[in-house]
């Protein structure tokens, strides 16, 4: 029987199951030179040690032993990633993640070559330069902190998510997605300004935030009608302004204190700004269908990033949070 801690294993380490399944079947019962259940190579323990696995532990605890075989995997994956990044002048992983993203080639290709010849800072890591700041909220989008640190190809897909929101990328035909540029702040109506205001007084949601959800969402248009049938400043359907709202969605103010109700709520189920973004626009099922993280959403996937971006924006600019 797989015990279940293997599959944790897997998914922390975001290695292949059945790799590990295999490699664990393969030394049940077998007499071998290696440590432990799954066999683990003795030249491994001083590495593994230095990540924390006591040799103790290795050889009498079987999920400890697994865990330890699951980073060896992963340690092994990055080593084959970094010489496959070497040997390319432009890896091929990182076009794979601009279409997964949806970012035109140029601006991909122009921003990781930007990157070579920057130098390295401790607060940046791989390939991309990953700020440190971005690390929690690639959690939430499912990307694993050590990987995204030290494989190329991960610090590669998480950059590319990371421009899929910030950057004015050029459509990429069959997708459906623009970007849109965040390097500027439109002109916001003094009215949505002191509903904004208001809302944020009445419930606690960060008055930049909600101004950032409502340039998101209907670019500060009251009257703003989605194809879907979404509604007015904040973009409600009827079913959930039937919860939330009060009177007309096309009312700024209404829609406003609606839109922070309903953020209010999905961050004290998630207690987490980034997760009750993903709720607003997934719906908080979708959040709790993928495990408390950002769900696996082309659309979401870029939603948050966004709104985030446009709440630095507003924030630093403004001073209002």
């Amino acid at each position: 029987m797989i015990p279940p801690c293997l599959d944790a294993a897997a998914q922390h380490w975001q290695v292949r199951r059945a790799a590990l399944v295999r490699q664990y079947v393969a030394q049940a019962g077998r007499a071998h030179a290696g440590v432990g259940v799954m066999g683990i190579p003795t030249v491994w323990l001083p590495i593994l040690e230095k990540n924390g696995f006591s040799v103790r532990r290795l050889k009498t605890d079987a999920c400890t032993n697994i865990a330890a075989a699951a980073l060896i995997r992963a340690v092994e994956q990055v080593q084959k990633n970094r010489a496959k990044v070497t040997a390319q002048p432009v890896p091929a992983c990182l076009r794979q993640a601009a279409q997964t993203y949806a970012v035109s080639w140029p601006v991909v290709q122009r921003y990781y070559t930007a990157q070579q010849n920057v130098s390295v800072s401790a607060r940046r890591y791989g390939p991309m330069h990953i700020p440190a700041g971005w690390l929690p909220l690639l959690r939430y989008a499912g990307f694993p902190e050590w990987r995204v640190k030290h494989d190329a190809c991960w610090n590669m897909a998480a950059g590319v998510w990371i421009l899929a929101a910030e950057h004015a990328g050029d459509r990429v035909p069959g997708t459906g997605w623009k970007g849109t540029p965040i390097n500027w702040i439109p002109a916001i109506p003094v009215r949505i300004i002191q509903d904004a205001t208001y809302a944020s007084a009445q419930t606690g949601v960060p008055k930049a935030l909600l101004m950032a959800v409502a340039w998101q969402e209907s670019g500060f248009n009251p009257q703003a009608v989605s194809p879907v049938g979404a509604q007015g400043l904040m973009q409600f359907i009827p079913s959930t302004w039937a919860r939330y709202g009060q009177g007309s969605p096309f009312n700024p103010r209404n829609a406003m204190l609606a839109g922070a109700r309903y953020l209010r709520h999905l961050a004290l189920e998630f207690h987490s700004w980034p997760l009750a973004l993903a709720g607003y626009n997934a719906g908080g099922h979708a959040v709790v269908e993928a495990g408390d993280h950002i769900p696996d959403f082309t659309q979401t996937q870029h939603y948050v990033p966004a709104v985030l971006g446009r709440y630095r924006m507003l924030a630093s600019q403004s001073g209002a949070r």
